[in-house]
């Protein structure tokens, strides 16, 4: 199968369990819902959770998003989980607390026993351990759509705040690796918590974007909107990408593959990066 490549500009968590929770996610906008198994869900609940996980699934997609399923940690609880999310019809899995390689492929394999159609996978890096095997993680199956750093279980593996520049270096390492395989780097460089402050957090998902990030995850519907507009191309940028790739296909005519827009030089990479914002807007640049 080919690599997975999704638009998740806006994750929601929600915990599974709680019905109204649950009712309201499809309404708030996500790119794609995160049905959570794990950290929200207390352990004397989570087998009621992962009971009711279809019906779940059916209602917090019932927005057009897509729905993904964080799943628990140790295996024991996990392929119970990627069997009840694959047979309710979820997208993809949140691969919690991934060990290395070989955690990925039979997360795979049970997903090809029991889904209903190609679900993804998005491996969440939060040990030391795991950072240090970042790369192979990334290129370890076709099913990786993406990688997570969870900077709060990281943090406090080594000892530091979960926005301490050790976590800030292993998320940019996660971009590198997720560049480098070919899928999507998911994340900030700092935490989305507060969701009192949406103009610290869209601050924030700027300089991630920026930093090569497509999409974050949030725990509250009032960041949704924050999200998607951080991670999406701003008109300014959509109408530059137009412009380049105009006078491009005229100096095409002249023989030149350089030439300046707006004072400024642009060649093929600036042209490559024109054609990947508008591609990522849903134009159409075929024939730019």
């Amino acid at each position: 199968m080919t690599k997975p490549r999704r638009l998740w500009r806006a994750m929601l968590y929600v915990p599974a369990n709680v019905p109204r929770f649950v009712e309201k996610a499809p309404k708030a906008g996500a790119d794609a819902v995160v049905l959570d198994l794990e950290d929200s869900v207390p352990h004397d609940r989570k087998l009621e959770a992962r009971a009711g996980l279809a019906e779940a699934i059916a209602i917090a997609g019932s927005g057009g998003g897509d729905v993904l399923v964080r799943v628990n940690r140790p295996m024991r609880l996990a392929v119970g989980d990627i069997e009840a999310a694959a047979r309710g019809g979820a997208q993809g899995i949140l691969l919690t607390k991934v060990l290395g390689l070989d955690h990925v492929r039979l997360a795979a394999e049970i997903l090809a026993e029991t889904e209903r159609h190609p679900m993804a996978i998005v491996p969440m890096i939060e040990t030391a351990a795991a950072v240090q095997q970042t790369e192979a993680i990334a290129a370890s199956h076709p099913r990786v759509a993406g990688l997570l750093v969870g900077a709060e279980d990281l943090a406090l593996e080594c000892g530091a705040a979960s926005d301490d520049e050790l976590i800030v270096m292993a998320k940019r390492r996660a971009v590198l690796a997720c560049v480098a395989a070919g899928i999507s780097p998911f994340g900030t460089l700092g935490t989305v918590a507060d969701y009192r402050d949406p103009d610290a957090v869209r601050a924030l998902a700027l300089r991630s974007r920026r930093s090569g990030f497509v999409g974050a995850t949030c725990i509250h519907p009032a960041l949704v909107a924050v999200l998607r507009e951080a991670f999406s191309p701003t008109p300014a940028e959509l109408d530059l990408a137009r412009r380049q790739l105009a006078v491009a296909a005229e100096a095409a005519k002249e023989g030149r593959g350089s030439f300046t827009v707006d004072g400024l030089m642009v060649d093929e990479p600036i042209l490559i990066r024109a054609r990947r914002l508008l591609a990522a807007a849903g134009e159409d640049v075929a024939s730019g």
